[in-house]
């Protein structure tokens, strides 16, 4: 397994492989698509963005990326085959360690992020209602605080 860490200078050699990536695998209602599609090199480079990419064997098994260290946008995409490997923890863990504190709202019925949120050390410490009546929980790693997400919530 190999984990990159898209920067500025490698942002257009990955940039179409992770698009192909993240068409073929994203079901979620967060048009992970769309905001990648709109990003660009610059955006890397301010505080809380990171992008990183996960290769096994020349293929790519797994996206994830957080902007506004993941208060704003957090996505974790892996490929079916691998969902149920520790790659998430993984880079949650990695996403830690590279911007100090990151945060993801999971959905209170995805039991696999939740596990893997828990396994990479991150705690859950606030929920929201969102859309429809669903219910997301707030999972925080690092040097997190509630009021870094309650705050802008409200």
């Amino acid at each position: 397994m190999n984990l990159i860490t898209i920067s500025v200078n490698t942002w257009e050699k990955y940039r179409r492989p992770v698009m192909d990536f993240v068409k073929r695998y994203d079901t979620s209602e967060q048009r992970v698509y769309k905001r990648l599609f709109r990003m660009r090199k610059h955006h890397l480079n301010e505080p809380g963005t990171c992008l990183k990419v996960v290769y096994w064997e020349g293929k790519i098994i797994a996206v994830a990326a957080v902007t506004n260290y993941g208060i704003s946008f957090s996505t974790l995409l892996v490929s079916p085959k691998y969902r149920h490997s520790h790659i998430q923890t993984t880079l949650l863990s990695s996403f830690v360690d590279d911007l100090g504190v990151c945060y993801q709202k999971i959905r209170y019925d995805d039991e696999v992020a939740i596990k893997m949120a828990l396994q990479a050390g991150l705690v859950c410490f606030s929920y929201i209602k969102g859309n429809e009546e669903s219910v997301y929980l707030w999972f925080g790693g690092g040097h997190w605080h509630s009021d870094d997400v309650t705050e802008k919530e409200a």
